[in-house]
């Protein structure tokens, strides 16, 4: 047992070392990357879309699924627990942008604004199951 102290000396602090890397690397991990769903109310009944969001610093790229598809999210920024981006989609030959505002709450779920040429909507999010 003694022959094997110096190799277990010298091989635990590595694998300690290891491990919290790993988890600091999982609790850097930004808290909104990852897939939502989201509703909010219209005077045409209850809508859901689901998001798909990826954070790298301050930047936020991604894309959200509606009625009409997938649509490729622009100008996207993440400050704090803050974030907006844009939609662009097309309807009848005419394209017009939806703006999503939002930010995460404590409790992990997201609140938000979309603002729309009919007006704004306030919405809520979580994540979706896996």
């Amino acid at each position: 047992m003694f022959k094997r102290l110096p190799f277990m000396l010298c091989t635990l602090p590595a694998v300690v070392v290891s491990l919290a890397q790993a988890q600091d690397t999982a609790a850097n991990q930004p808290a909104i990357t990852g897939t939502w769903e989201m509703s909010w109310d219209t005077p045409r009944g209850p809508m859901t879309a689901t998001m798909e969001l990826k954070q790298d610093g301050n930047a936020l790229t991604g894309r959200v699924q509606t009625r009409g598809g997938w649509q490729e999210i622009k100008e996207g920024t993440v400050d704090g627990s803050s974030f907006s981006f844009v939609v662009e989609l097309t309807r009848q030959d005419q394209t017009f942008a939806i703006r999503y505002s939002g930010t995460l709450q404590d409790d992990g779920t997201l609140k938000g604004t979309i603002t729309t040429p009919r007006g704004e909507n306030p919405w809520t999010g979580k994540r979706a199951e896996r």
